[in-house]
């Protein structure tokens, strides 16, 4: 094949200036997600999943292992009990659980300050493997422009959540993937390893990684690098799977089918694949959301078709995994027409950088008399104008997420003020500073904890905060008291009023019970407030005077 190096203008810049250039996204990355992070508050909007991870990742710490494995998330949590016994080390707490119930906001801005130095490591590693495959800077700098394809990826790679990681091994597996497609030697043995266990850690992550299996494809000029690869992304999966997260395996491929033959959100609703009332309109939504992804992509079918009719050459390495690349976008955006959330893209999206690389050399190849600059400009401009609109539109929304947060967090205050001795009952989204380990508790213990361990963790709550972390839960319809049921009969006996807010009004199946007492009702800045034996107009006034 031809030598990379014909394809693009800077092929003989000097190692240290290629360098110099390839860290300038990661570093552009790096402090844009630790700025957008800290507009985000880990108790606002972001709760879901982020409380989730967090719980578990304090489960495993307290020795009890994964009790979550429905994306599966093993890397995110182990990240997670990871910065836990690591501060645990220093700190030496009496009780890890109260100790984590404790610094439970401390540790998820810690594992998402961990993912945002992963990924811009991932960047960074990735565009410097790319940048010496191609003897490239550019090429480095456009493999690394998927970080910043779409405001809502962004966004999911900078809190916790499997997708950040998720982002970081696709990234960094597609260089390795652009390495063995461009290399002029054949793939070594070890090449096909590392490409077996980057796909074992990011199908462990997220089962959304699977498609990508396909790059393998790129390995085959070589039998024994395929073969390795086969073997160590197998087992490497179920290894790892086994030691950290066994509930992948044994309950994790159910849960899989349950969504796969079931049309509505999370196994839920009829029976079959696709509601097609909403697969198409959910497809060009999607397509819509990033058009210059989309664009890439049908570039990337065009040339291979181009150089197949032009050449006969079917087994050529670069169009093989150009062809693998439009089928696992393909397979990604027929998964989320069919479940529906912008961010399940986020997987096909960060490889469109890596993906116009092989575009700009096979279209070098193919035409030879294109000049190498005119190829690198027009990539370049398009992904620098999309990190462009990316970071403005993620600024917007981090202000916008900071604005609702502060209303949030002064309404918690008013509330307090109001009524200091009421019982406080908040849920999810109420932005209420002090629900936040509720959601985590919901999504890892209550559902798949025992007894002892529930009672363990309630106990330790209890040691750790004199007040009562109180939750009025509108999908379950429970009352919990530091995480044990209870019920507002109780609540009324124990408290002279009581102070509830909730993210819509309240009916008879949703008050759990509340609506027997008949509790006063008004409408704060979107939050629906309840009170009893306490004037509602009381927690307005005081919310006013928070200003």
């Amino acid at each position: 094949m031809m030598s990379a190096d014909c394809s693009f203008p800077d092929a003989r810049l000097s190692g240290r200036g290629r360098t110099s250039l390839i860290l300038i996204a990661p570093s552009l990355y790096l402090a844009a997600t630790l700025l957008y992070s800290a507009w985000q508050a880990v108790w606002g909007v972001q709760v879901d999943p982020e409380s989730a991870y967090t719980m578990n990742g304090l489960v495993a710490a307290a020795g009890y292992g994964s009790l979550k494995f429905d994306h599966p998330g093993t890397t995110t949590t182990l990240l997670v009990e990871l910065v836990i016994r690591g501060w645990a080390l220093v700190a030496r707490p009496d009780d890890i659980v109260a100790f984590g119930l404790k610094h439970y906001d401390a540790i998820t801005t810690a594992a998402r300050t961990c993912e945002a130095l992963v990924l811009s490591g991932a960047l960074l590693a990735g565009g410097l493997i790319v940048g010496r495959t191609t003897r490239s800077a550019i090429a480095g700098l456009l493999f690394q422009a998927g970080a910043f394809v779409h405001p809502d990826a962004f966004h999911f790679q900078t809190v916790l959540a499997p997708e950040s990681l998720m982002v970081a091994i696709s990234l960094f597996g597609m260089a390795i993937v652009l390495k063995a497609a461009l290399d002029e030697r054949p793939p070594a043995t070890s090449l096909g390893g590392v490409s077996g266990l980057i796909f074992a850690l990011g199908f462990s992550t997220k089962y959304l990684y699977l498609p990508q299996a396909l790059f393998a494809v790129c390995l085959l000029r070589s039998r024994r690098a395929f073969v390795a690869a086969l073997i160590t992304g197998a087992m490497g999966f179920v290894g790892f799977s086994l030691i950290f997260n066994p509930g992948t395996i044994t309950r994790g491929f159910g849960w899989l089918v349950q969504i796969a033959t079931h049309k509505g959100h999370y196994g839920e609703g009829e029976t079959g694949f696709i509601d097609f009332a909403t697969f198409w309109s959910n497809m060009r939504e999607i397509i819509a959301a990033v058009p210059f992804a989309a664009g890439t992509y049908i570039a990337a079918a065009a040339v291979v078709l181009a150089w197949c009719i032009k050449t006969r050459e079917w087994r050529d390495p670069v169009s093989l995994t150009l062809s693998a690349a439009v089928l696992i976008f393909a397979a990604y955006l027929v998964a989320t027409s069919k479940h529906f959330a912008l961010h399940y893209m986020m997987a096909s999206w960060a490889l469109t950088g890596g993906v116009l690389v092989l575009i700009v050399v096979q279209i070098r190849r193919l035409v030879p008399a294109i000049p190498a600059v005119a190829l690198s400009l027009l990539a370049g401009s398009l992904c620098a104008a999309t990190t462009a609109v990316t970071l403005i539109d993620a600024r917007t929304v981090a202000l916008q997420t900071s604005r609702a947060n502060a209303i949030g967090a002064r309404l918690s205050d008013a509330v307090v003020a109001a009524g200091p001795a009421c019982a406080n009952v908040s849920g999810m989204f109420v932005r209420a500073p002090e629900n936040d380990m509720n959601h985590g508790w919901d999504m890892t213990l209550q559902l798949w904890g025992d007894q002892a361990m529930r009672e363990r963790f309630s106990a330790a709550y209890e040691r750790a905060f004199t007040v009562a972390l109180l939750d009025h839960n509108t999908y379950t319809r429970v009352l919990k008291r530091n995480f044990r049921t209870t019920s507002y009969a109780k609540l009324a006996a124990d408290y002279p009023c009581i102070i509830v807010r909730a993210p819509w009004e309240l009916n008879e199946q949703t008050s759990i019970g509340l609506l027997a007492l008949n509790p006063d009702h008004c409408v704060i800045e979107g939050v629906h407030v309840y009170t009893v034996g306490l004037a509602c107009a009381k927690v307005r006034e005081s919310f006013l005077g928070e200003r």
